[in-house]
């Protein structure tokens, strides 16, 4: 792990502050128990992380963004924003959070905030190579995004109004989509609360 430089933390935190309003009006406002600790720089992997290092405060969690991230603005952003969006329901730590595991729905919505920042930032064909390339390779990602994609399409607000129930988007069931007023296929709901995996 590499020492980060503070103009680097500072790069990070500037981008969630700027775009946690747009996150929280796609999919509503944090839980109360979610508390941001701050970022950290990682030369030891390649992906986006969330981290619970705190039995005490289980849902304090720090964002560890690859090192590789800093030198690419969309992967930058994409990053960021992934992790953003698991911040509103974070699983929590390790024994606390009773075998709550993430669905296809919450990684979906993770990649949904991205490609909205990405179209907004960058435009259309940086989705389009942003997407092609997750489908190329990493397809779980990008098949999660499709049906989110796809109930979004069809209720833009299907993700709120599923949190006013269930805060913790990891702990939606089935019937929650009817009590909540969101009309989904069967199939998609089916898929959408599968355990994610990558």
């Amino acid at each position: 792990m590499l020492e980060a430089q503070p103009i680097d933390i500072n790069k990070l935190e500037k981008i969630r502050t700027s775009w946690l309003p747009a996150v929280e009006f796609l999919f509503g406002e944090a839980v109360n128990e979610a508390e941001f600790v701050g970022f950290e720089l990682r030369d030891d992997t390649q992906t986006p992380s969330t981290a619970f290092n705190h039995a005490t405060r289980p849902f304090a969690y720090t964002i560890h963004i690859p090192q590789k991230s800093l030198s690419n603005d969309v992967l930058l952003l994409a990053d960021i924003m992934h992790e953003l969006c698991h911040g509103l329901f974070p699983l929590g730590y390790e024994g606390h959070t009773k075998e709550r595991k993430t669905t296809v729905l919450c990684e979906g919505a993770a990649i949904y905030a991205s490609v909205v920042a990405l179209r907004q930032v960058f435009g259309d064909e940086c989705v389009d190579e942003y997407l092609n390339v997750l489908s190329e390779q990493a397809f779980s990602y990008y098949d999660a995004f499709s049906y989110v994609a796809t109930l979004l399409s069809d209720d833009p607000k299907a993700i709120k109004k599923l949190r006013v129930l269930r805060p913790f988007l990891q702990d939606v069931q089935k019937p929650d989509f009817a009590l909540a007023d969101v009309n989904a296929d069967v199939k998609i709901k089916d898929i959408l609360l599968m355990t994610f995996r990558p």
